[in-house]
């Protein structure tokens, strides 16, 4: 069989964009939701023991702690699961970055709201940092995912071409 180089450079670039195309349809990067079930554990463990009696508690860790084992496992069979996963080398170490900035970003900024609602004399301040973490998390994560998806389709793209 003989394929002239025009041929052969033609179907190159059209796997180029193929995977090009592919990758940025794909799925984001990392379940959005799976963060959000992370805050909520922490919210509901502010909760249960800033506001519940003590009878309550081993009740209530217990359950929040079942439902934190639920999503991991989850997590981990949709990850495992993934129609499509880029290759590593094809991932952009800046969308890591950012990521592990935004995980630090919430966490400091849960410690520091809960410290400023402690200095304001609020009622339950953990469990209100919670509330508010949990909804600034629901917001930003699917914009971080899909923000991280980008970025390694437009690094697949640019290292192809």
């Amino acid at each position: 069989m003989h394929i002239t180089p025009e041929d052969a450079a033609r179907t190159l670039a059209q796997v180029h964009e193929t995977q090009h195309r592919a990758l940025r349809s794909a799925p984001p990067m990392f379940p959005a939701w799976y963060p959000v079930a992370v805050w909520l554990f922490v919210t509901g463990l502010q909760f249960v023991t800033e506001v519940t009696p003590a009878w309550w508690l081993w009740i209530a860790v217990t359950a929040l702690s079942v439902g934190l084992a639920v999503a991991v496992l989850k997590f981990v069979r949709d990850v495992r699961n993934a129609n499509l996963r880029p290759h590593p080398s094809m991932v952009d170490p800046w969308a890591w970055a950012g990521f592990a900035g935004w995980m630090i970003a919430t966490g400091a900024g849960g410690g520091v709201l809960v410290w400023w609602l402690t200095g304001v004399d609020t009622a339950y301040p953990r469990t209100l940092m919670g509330v508010i973490m949990t909804v600034v998390v629901a917001i930003t994560a699917p914009l971080l995912a899909r923000w991280m998806s980008t970025r390694t389709a437009r690094r697949a793209g640019a290292t192809e071409r």
